[in-house]
């Protein structure tokens, strides 16, 4: 299994201490990822999962500018 083949399956839904709905992703290597339900509603419990992570360098980017601003907010430029 590459990083670009990452498979898993949808083994089951469950409900936290919050009420919200968590689906449980197993790969085929035993991991387990645990997704909120609401932020992929068609999930259904034995589908088969083809999971890709990509680089994000913009949204990268943003953030290490947001946490720059803030540290400058917090400690001016000498609090490096």
């Amino acid at each position: 299994m590459t990083a670009d083949a990452l498979v898993a399956t949808v083994d089951r839904f469950e409900v936290g201490a919050d009420g919200r709905t968590w689906a449980v992703l197993v790969f085929d290597d035993g991991q387990q990822l645990v997704v909120l339900h609401e932020r992929f509603p068609w999930l259904r419990r034995g589908m088969v999962l083809r999971v890709r992570f990509e680089h994000d360098v913009e949204t990268e980017e943003a953030r290490r500018q947001e946490i720059h601003r803030l540290q400058e907010e917090l400690f001016g430029e000498s609090g490096r």
